[in-house]
Order: structure tokens, then sequence, then C-alpha cells
């Protein structure tokens, strides 16, 4: 994914479209918007970071109602809980 994660992204996107009941598409999605949030950021783009951590977020959570009884729920439901935590307190310092 080296470089492309824009583009995974996109394909995440479109596999959560065909088959919104997937888990494993709306986890790969939020996993995918997270790692790119968190390298914008790193390079002082809170702005643009901040929409890929919110669609984090949302697409963790939306995993959990894609199939509520995966064993990961717990770990997405705490991984879209965090990311929300973590953009508030950016938003308090004024990143955003």
């Amino acid at each position: 994914m080296e470089g492309r994660i824009e583009d995974a992204i996109k394909a995440f996107d479109k596999s959560t479209s065909l088959d919104p009941s997937s888990f494993d598409a709306w986890w790969s999605l939020a996993s995918a918007c997270n790692i790119l949030g968190t390298q914008i950021e790193g390079e002082n783009d809170y702005a643009r970071a901040n929409l890929y951590k919110i669609k984090a977020a949302y697409s963790f959570s939306r995993a959990t109602r894609a199939d509520p009884n995966d064993v990961r729920v717990p770990k997405a439901d705490a991984y879209a809980d965090t990311i929300r935590e973590a953009q508030k307190s950016k938003k308090e310092l004024g990143r955003f």
C-alpha cells in the first residue's frame, strides 16, 4: 500500500458500496483512512487529516453495524472512540 493509500481508500469505498454488510470492507476502509490521516497529520495538514480521521471513526462504527456478531466489534468500537477523543482534543488545541 506504500504510496497508494488513497487508491486503497477508493477501492474500499467501492467495496463498502457493493457489500455494505461486509465487516471486512468497513474495517479495511477505516484502517486505511486512519493510516492516511496519521500520515497527513505528520505533514502538518491537520484539516485534511481530520477528514480522514473522521471517516476512519465512522467506518469503524459502521463495521460494527454491518456485522454485530464479528469478534472484532469491541475493538472496532474502541478504535472509533479513541479516534473521536483524539480529534476532540486536537480541536480544543486549535489544530483545525
